[in-house]
């Protein structure tokens, strides 16, 4: 199992979510006082981000399920991650391999008796809910204070649901190399 890099994960987390809202915070200034070229730039250089923690939450996807692959996991990591860049599956998709996979991972947990802290089932359901809206959402919010809003309450139930994920994940790889 690849090691995990809680700090790399979450603080890729947290510094591409303040540069994303402070972005898009800007932007929606710069369109109130009427600069709509410079709130144009500002939502669309915002794209470089938002990429970043895309592929950087996708790594961790992979390495999520890679976790805890055993006779019983019907999703694979790299099927994992291909389904999620299928467009319109993936909005059912988030669903199977992120809002289920607590779930999964502590049944994996149960399967191999290993004394590890299970994962919450709704807080992983909470950012997919959340992930889904604002995928939904966010063309339409362009230029509002509840676009900020709403990728705010994204990123802090982000924060926590990676925070909880990579501390199982580290849990998993300490129990491997010990055992």
């Amino acid at each position: 199992m690849t090691k995990i890099h809680k700090n790399f994960y979450l603080g890729s987390w947290t510094a591409g979510g303040a540069i994303i809202i402070i972005m898009l915070v800007a932007g929606w200034i710069a369109f109130l006082k009427g600069n709509q070229d410079l709130a144009a730039d500002l939502y669309i250089y915002a794209i470089i981000p938002y990429t970043y923690l895309g592929v950087v939450w996708l790594a961790l996807l992979y390495q999520s399920w890679a976790a805890i692959q055993d006779a019983h996991s019907a999703v694979t990591p790299v099927k994992a991650v291909v389904f999620m860049l299928t467009p319109f599956f993936r909005y059912y998709w988030i669903f199977r391999v992120f809002g289920n996979y607590a779930g999964e991972f502590n049944a994996f947990v149960a399967r191999r008796c290993l004394a590890v802290p299970s994962l919450s089932d709704g807080l992983f359901m909470a950012f997919s809910i959340l992930w889904i809206t604002y995928g939904i959402l966010q063309s339409a919010l362009i230029g509002t204070g509840l676009q900020v809003l709403l990728i705010g309450a994204y990123l802090v139930v982000g924060t926590m649901t990676l925070n909880t994920l990579c501390n199982g994940l580290i849990g998993l790889a300490a129990l491997r190399d010990n055992g």
